[in-house]
């Protein structure tokens, strides 16, 4: 696909994801509970997404690169379940999320391989443990302990894409830019 000449120089912050359907992210949304923690800053139900790889800024040449480099990736892969069975909490980055206490192999491999691949453009070091979850809210604090066991959630992960963060006067937005559909084994 060509690229408008003054796009070439564009940046966006984004991220590659598993990207969930609005049925699944409103069941997502079920695990939030503001009534419980009423000062955290809770994510809207649309912005719902499991992050593989935290891209950051890059420029339109390089996310569409990435994402080249990614397809021949996710056409290997077939739609895997994904259990969500625990709250917790990055208590320093004061964030309260739903997670995977036995993530499957193969999105800890998928994870893996696409860190490889964004090594080379990353302008900060890779994180050194990929721990799968769903971000529910910022600016969350507890005194509680976690991890808090919680009924689980299966969902199938059927998609993954490349987002951009887009801030807003409502605040940020992750919007889907590319998406790709894992195809069963057949």
């Amino acid at each position: 696909m060509p690229l408008p000449e003054d796009s070439r120089l564009m940046s966006d912050r984004c991220f590659l994801s598993l990207k969930f359907g609005p049925q699944q992210q409103k069941l997502l949304h079920t695990y939030q509970q503001p009534e419980q923690w009423p000062e955290a800053k809770w994510h809207p139900a649309s912005n719902l997404h499991l992050t593989l790889v935290f891209l950051g800024q890059q420029t339109l040449a390089v996310q569409l690169q990435l994402w080249s480099q990614s397809l021949e990736l996710l056409h290997e892969l077939p739609p895997f379940e994904l259990c969500f069975d625990e709250l917790d909490q990055f208590s320093q980055a004061k964030v309260l999320y739903l997670g995977v206490s036995q993530p499957p192999e193969a999105l800890m491999a998928l994870q893996q391989k696409l860190q490889q691949l964004a090594l080379p453009f990353l302008h900060a070091p890779a994180t050194e443990h990929f721990l799968p979850h769903v971000t529910l809210a910022r600016k969350f604090q507890s005194a509680g302990a976690f991890p808090l066991s919680v009924e689980p959630l299966r969902l199938l992960c059927t998609e993954v894409a490349l987002y951009h963060s887009i801030s807003t006067d409502q605040g940020v937005s992750y919007q889907p830019v590319q998406t790709y559909t894992l195809v069963p084994n057949s």
